[in-house]
């Protein structure tokens, strides 16, 4: 349903200027705004000027209430020039490019032919509000009538105030543009500042770590030979070689020989420690069957067991291949396991296993049913000099570096050190190591080369690769998930990432979705896609708001969503364990859906 509003006809300037000055005045009164008025006014005053300079036209303007309330303009004309129309039959007739600007002035516009073979052009703009009252129709209406001898001068008055109005609203606009431009100067320069001093107290801290390592390992080396000397003049006493001692000086002896030996293992254990930490400590590989370290085990643990209702127990290993690894190392790893799991276990027993694992290791488990661990506390106990207070520590003695050092050297070896506990149900601990230490992820062959090899090949094992195109974000990824036996490499692109990631096989790779060029979503199709890089573990690092199909597609390809807004250390480094110990993904090699 249309009412009519007013209408004219169109053949000469004047009528051109009456028609723009009733269409913004039209346009007011049904409660379009500033911008809008001058849109409309400037679409309804161009295509009467192209139909009163061709042919004698007629305009009217309506108020079209259904299906939504719009306002309506028809110009009604008996010819188009070839600008305005483009075509001759009904199905070929549209609008021309001359009406380009109404076409991106108003909301549709329509072009067609009458039954009496009129041309009938018809532009419609949707009101912004309700349809008027019948009354403010009505009186638009008379006033429309007054208005109608209009004069061209005062058409061009408006026009010049409503120019004027535009200019003020740019320059206001531009003042607040030159604004936010001085605000973001002022902020990214407190973020390059920032950044600086972000990398000098890394460099501190990177400092601090390498004196750290010195000291400890100068102090160790200078501690040994005293200590050395202790337990060898103990040991001589104890023998009575200089003669018989009374049982007060044998008591006191034996304190001595009990304190130095305790003093020794926290040394070695320092030292273990700043090697690994340095990069020096060497893997010396031999061949040795599982069954034959278990029972070398068997019968070098059986005394350390604090009470008599604790059994300790080596399951038989069945079907394991033959290792070729650091047999001290291993061993050294599983005895700091046992003890501890000796320590805390009043009742029950410790189960020492062993299985093949997943990416050619084998997995030995030592599980007890002593008094477990809390799940805030099963990171805690990784970390050097950390002990869990509580009642089981009593009469129980250690240093706590036992676990952080039997982790590291699990890593060395090409693998890792988890735990599963709950509380009052006993500790399970998994120690994975490489079946063939030079056959492992990253190694380059058989073990011989000089020492800058051997210490690239174990870096291999434990690298991060980090492609990500901001440096901050890699810095700050780094620093979150800062652990002496990780190394990370840098890519700023994804060409470099797979270059990188080709030559070096990392551990796992920490990939950003937001690249220039190659995104991260085709990085990680041609990472699975490569099989040579498509069984290494992916992280996908990104600030960006994913939908279902894109996380489902991320998820087919990479171990887990990592989100850079509210990323914490604890969730980071849940997520990189699992990388580090997911299995391989087989041949398919989980390529990502297109």
């Amino acid at each position: 349903m249309s009412s009519s509003l007013f209408q004219a006809e169109l053949r000469t300037g004047q009528d051109v200027v009456n028609t723009r000055q009733r269409g913004r005045h039209i346009a007011q009164s049904l409660g379009f705004d500033g911008q809008d008025q001058v849109r409309i006014a400037t679409a309804i005053s161009e295509v009467a000027r192209l139909a009163a300079s061709h042919a004698n036209g007629h305009i009217e303007f309506l108020l079209e209430e259904t299906p939504v309330p719009a306002l309506l303009v028809r110009v009604r004309a008996s010819a188009f020039n070839e600008g305005l129309v483009v075509g001759n039959t009904p199905e070929t007739l549209r609008p021309g490019p001359a009406l380009a600007p109404a076409q991106r002035l108003m909301d549709r516009v329509d072009l067609r032919k009458d039954g009496e073979g009129w041309l009938l052009l018809e532009m419609t703009q949707r009101l912004p509000q309700l349809s008027p009252m019948p009354q403010a129709l009505e009186s638009l209406r008379e006033e429309l009538e007054r208005q109608r001898r209009s004069s061209a001068a005062d058409e061009l008055q408006k026009q010049n105030a409503d120019l004027l109005r535009i200019l003020d609203e740019l320059q206001a606009r531009k003042a607040e543009v030159d604004r936010l431009n001085r605000e973001l100067e002022e902020t990214n320069r407190g973020v390059v500042a920032l950044y600086a001093e972000l990398e000098e107290k890394a460099e501190a801290l990177r400092r601090a770590s390498d004196m750290k390592t010195r000291f400890i390992s100068n102090v160790s080396h200078e501690l040994r030979t005293p200590i050395s000397s202790v337990l060898n003049l103990s040991r001589l006493m104890l023998d009575r070689i200089d003669g018989p001692l009374n049982a007060e000086q044998e008591k006191q002896l034996l304190f001595i020989r009990k304190s130095g030996e305790a003093l020794q293992e926290l040394i070695d254990d320092l030292l273990d420690l700043a090697k690994i930490e340095s990069g020096r400590s060497e893997v010396l590989c031999t061949r040795f069957f599982v069954a034959d370290l278990l029972g070398a085990l068997r019968g070098m643990l059986r005394p350390l067991r604090v009470t008599e209702g604790v059994s300790l127990v080596f399951d038989e290993p069945e079907g394991l291949p033959e290792l070729h690894t650091d047999e001290r190392k291993l061993s050294q790893i599983l005895r700091n396991l046992v003890s501890n799991a000796l320590k805390f276990t009043r009742q029950g027993e410790v189960r020492v296993a062993a299985r093949v694992g997943p990416r050619d290791t084998v997995v030995f488990s030592v599980r007890d049913t002593g008094v477990g661990i809390a799940p805030e506390d099963q990171e805690r106990i990784f970390e050097e000099f950390v002990q869990v207070e509580g009642p089981h520590q009593q009469g129980v003695k250690g240093t706590g570096l036992g676990l952080p050092l039997s982790r590291r050297l699990a890593e060395l070896l090409g693998g890792s050190l988890t735990v599963e506990s709950q509380p009052g149900q006993g500790s399970t601990f998994h120690a994975a190591v490489s079946r063939d230490y030079t056959q492992r992820p990253g190694a380059g062959g058989e073990q011989g080369g000089d020492a800058q090899s051997l210490e690239q090949e174990t870096s291999h094992a434990r690298t991060v690769l980090i492609i990500d195109d901001d440096e901050v974000a890699r810095y700050l990824l780094q620093r979150l998930l800062a652990d002496a036996s990780l190394q990370f490499r840098e890519a700023p692109s994804g060409p470099e990432g797979l270059r990188l990631a080709g030559e070096m096989r990392p551990a796992a790779i920490v990939l950003d979705l937001s690249l220039p060029g190659l995104d991260g979503f085709e990085v990680l199709e041609a990472l699975k896609r490569d099989p040579a890089t498509r069984n290494i573990p992916v992280i996908i690092h990104t600030s960006r708001s994913l939908t279902e199909q894109e996380r489902g597609r991320l998820l087919a390809g990479a171990v887990g969503i990592l989100s850079k807004s509210g990323l914490t250390r604890d969730v980071a480094l849940e997520l990189l364990q699992r990388a580090l110990s997911s299995p391989p993904q087989g041949p398919g090699g989980g390529s990502v859906p297109r």
